[in-house]
């Protein structure tokens, strides 16, 4: 599409009956209201539509908050809507723009976004009420768009897109949120259900159309970041154009942290710690440019989560553990919990330390996961707003379990995991409440982890008992493979090992060991770059005899350990 700008005709007054007491400075947070303006970047935010404006400047900071929102880099987005509404205080798409970048549950800029919604409304009833056409239809039809979003929730929103872009079918961002809002999932075993795959189907095509554009690319990157897509499809659809996204933006922070994550689940681990590094390096130098705090830069915290998996996975230990622990040491102020970099940081930073050790064997490091978590005092877990301090003493317990479990302590693991179970079903319980935070997403992700880790404690516990009770560690192992998820959101899997090498290991301890191998293999499916899984694999197919294949499997390795 051809960009333009329309300008405003001249002799309208500038206000409205219903909006004179509004004040620009209603839309925006302190927080950002005390930092520069943002960073236009080059090339973002081209073929978008025409903005009404009687500013040529607010105009490019909306085109820059759209292609920031198709990055999902939402912070720096809202920006960009700020800045285009101090600008031009009459700028529908600006306060279009805050609503969408501000569109999730109850958090800190709650009042902000409620302040755009009033003011998107004023200005549209305005217009009507005193017959001028002072926006586009395809501008008043995005406002009601995001009003429906609010209001009626996605799937209402993305039919409005849907009417946009029949209407409209040059407007690529339309056609992009009427498929992406319409999606509905995944099931509890992975599989997208029908509306999900014709949404991933339907964003590849407006990419075979849009090979070149920067929103597009970047939308169908994060668009399957989302759910749990083999290796060999993120190879062959995905990886090609999150490398192509870093070549066209060599400095773009969001661009390394989408690259990570495909690196990483193609099987690139070595690629995939050099993509994190530079995606941290990159939100490093844009807060220290931008005076922007950590707070307000989850990206930086999803990066070193990355790193602190993929350390893990490769079999480096000690660079995971040096890294867990400065996320843990990371203090938050209590004005500050409900952002989204703080929730990142309580639920996902604070427990990393313990949830890499839940791959070790030996007691002593799950002693260090515990007391990984208590390197800041009791008062920065906030248990007056966040749920995150029962996870992290969940986890505790997990760790205390696995301490009983590697000295063989049975009765004491036992009465240990009865426990264990009684504060995940508290946890649990809290749904309800967690549901009306914006720290949801990372209360589920907790609940399914503590769910996997208790099928595996079983297991365990199981497998150190006399026959037949030891025979049952099977099922508990493979209820904990049923329940291991994906990782989404652009976060590593809260647990780095696949569930396969607890049941190959239990094979291999009886001597089944083709289907040791058989399971090994399929764990590679979900984490192909675990060392240990490797190991155990290539170990199978040596006492099997088949050594041409467990050569080629401990080159690998070797390449994996580099």
């Amino acid at each position: 599409m051809t960009f333009f700008r329309i300008p405003f005709l001249l002799g309208f007054l500038p206000f409205f009956l219903a909006a004179q007491e509004f004040q620009v400075d209603d839309v925006i947070h302190p927080i950002v209201a005390k930092l520069p303006a943002p960073k236009v970047v080059a090339g973002f935010g081209k073929g978008f539509m025409a903005i009404s404006t009687s500013s040529e400047e607010a105009a490019r900071h909306v085109e820059q908050g759209m292609a920031q929102l198709n990055s999902s880099w939402d912070f720096e987005a809202y920006r960009h809507f700020v800045e285009a509404a101090k600008l031009d205080p009459d700028c529908l798409m600006a306060y279009w723009g805050i609503t969408m970048s501000l569109a999730g549950s109850q958090h800190e800029f709650f009042a902000e976004r409620k302040h755009a919604v009033d003011r998107m409304l004023d200005l549209i009833e305005w217009a009507q009420r005193e017959g001028v056409e002072k926006w586009t239809e395809i501008e008043r039809a995005y406002a009601q768009a995001a009003g429906r979003l609010l209001t009626e929730g996605a799937y209402a929103a993305g039919d409005t897109f849907k009417l946009i872009a029949t209407k409209f079918p040059n407007d690529v961002q339309a056609r992009l949120f009427s498929k992406f809002l319409r999606r509905d999932g995944f099931d509890e075993f992975g599989k997208a259900r029908l509306g999900q795959q014709r949404a991933s189907e339907a964003i590849l095509k407006i990419l075979e159309e849009n090979p070149e554009n920067l929103a597009v690319m970047s939308f169908w990157v994060t668009s399957q970041t989302e759910g749990p897509l083999k290796s060999a499809q993120l190879r062959e659809n995905v990886l090609p154009v999150a490398r192509k996204l870093v070549r066209l933006h060599s400095d773009y922070a969001p661009f390394y942290l989408m690259l990570a994550h495909a690196e990483a689940h193609s099987g690139n681990a070595a690629l995939a710690i050099q993509a994190a590094q530079k995606a941290a390096a990159f939100y490093e130098k844009y807060m220290e440019e931008q005076k922007v705090t950590v707070f307000d830069c989850e990206g930086w915290v999803r990066a070193k989560l990355y790193l602190v998996n993929l350390h893990e996975v490769k079999g480096e230990h000690g660079k995971a553990v040096e890294l867990a622990r400065e996320l843990a040491k990371v203090k938050i102020t209590k004005e500050r919990v409900f952002s989204r970099g703080a929730g990142l940081l309580l639920w996902e930073g604070r427990t990393a330390g313990a949830r890499i050790m839940m791959g070790q064997s030996h007691k002593s490091k799950f002693y260090e996961g515990q007391k990984i978590m208590e390197l800041l005092p009791e008062e920065q877990w906030f248990k007056e707003e966040s749920f995150a301090i029962y996870y992290r003493d969940c986890l505790a317990f997990y760790l205390g379990i696995r301490v009983a479990i590697s000295v063989k302590d049975i009765k004491n693991g036992q009465e240990l995991y009865v426990k264990f179970v009684e504060r995940v079903s508290a946890f649990t319980a809290r749904k309800e409440v967690a549901q009306k935070t914006s720290t949801y997403s990372n209360w589920r992700r907790a609940s399914r982890t503590l769910g996997l880790a208790g099928y595996e404690l079983k297991g365990m516990l199981a497998a150190l008992e006399r026959e037949p009770t030891r025979s049952s560690a099977v099922n508990w192992f493979r209820g904990a493979i049923d329940r291991q998820h994906w990782s989404a959101n652009l976060l590593p899997p809260s647990v780095g090992y696949p569930m396969e090498l607890r049941l190959g290991d239990f094979y291999m301890s009886k001597g089944e060991i083709k289907k040791a191998g058989k399971i090994y293999r399929a764990g590679l499916e979900v984490r192909p770059n675990h060392l240990e899984t490797l190991k155990g694999y290539q170990r199978a197919l040596a006492k099997l005899g088949k050594t041409e294949d467990a050569a080629i499997l401990a080159r690998r390795i070797e390449a994996v350990s580099r």
